[in-house]
């Protein structure tokens, strides 16, 4: 993978990085997509991939491109419109660490989701922190994921290569539903993440428009999906 910016100078030291993936609920996507425009964050950078997703989207702004680098302040967020081809899976999601860790970012929040038919009690989400973060985790003020349950696909990839590098890192993972996009699940980790963070996101519309979002998600995986079964380009 390459990372391209258009901004000559950059500088991500000590730079929060937030990223999610297509997984449980969508709660992943669904996430940094509503942050990036909550934040009104100013994309600064693409992936580039050698097998790209044969999609893009359209914009009032313009193209959406399948992997693009937003930046607010300290934030940098990833946005992966499409999931990476599963042969560049791997090589995606430590080049993604790699990338953190050589520009000296201060730490990573990944958001993944957690399947409803798991959750147990009161917590609406748990989290999973790399060794270096478990200080910083008493502040999400909700348990870690039982040793029991596994984390898995490239959320995992990135955690496990955070925990090598010894780099501070936490998924926070709500509890969501594995049938259909859940916009409310990802609502909850948009709430507790912007708490840790002094950051302020309302997630009113991303509540009161559930279902509609729910809706517009489910049509586009539909598409996405039927697509590549007939090999569109």
């Amino acid at each position: 993978m390459t990372i391209n910016f258009n901004i000559k100078k950059i500088n991500l030291k000590d730079c929060t990085l937030l990223t999610g993936f297509h997984g449980i609920g969508e709660t992943g996507y669904i996430s940094i997509s509503y942050l990036v425009n909550a934040l009104n964050a100013k994309r600064i950078g693409f992936i580039e991939v050698d097998h790209p997703p044969p999609f893009i989207n359209t914009a009032e702004k313009g193209i959406v491109t399948p992997f693009e680098i937003y930046k607010n302040k300290n934030l940098i967020l990833v946005k992966l419109e499409f999931s990476p081809h599963s042969s560049e899976e791997v090589e995606f999601t430590k080049g993604l660490a790699n990338w953190a860790i050589k520009e000296k970012f201060k730490d990573a929040i990944l958001i993944g989701g957690l399947d409803s038919n798991f959750q147990q009690g009161k917590e609406a989400f748990k989290i999973v922190p790399t060794t270096s973060y478990l200080k910083k985790a008493k502040k999400f003020d909700t348990s870690i994921l039982e040793p029991d349950l596994l984390v898995y696909g490239p959320l995992a990839i990135l955690l496990g290569e955070f925990e090598i590098r010894n780099f501070p890192a936490v998924a926070v993972l709500p509890y969501a539903s594995s049938l259909v996009a859940d916009p409310r699940a990802s609502a909850i980790a948009i709430r507790n993440i912007c708490k840790v963070l002094n950051v302020e996101v309302s997630v009113d519309d991303l509540e009161k428009d559930a279902e509609n979002i729910e809706a517009e998600i489910a049509q586009k995986l539909k598409r996405t999906q039927k697509s590549r079964q007939n090999m569109y380009v």
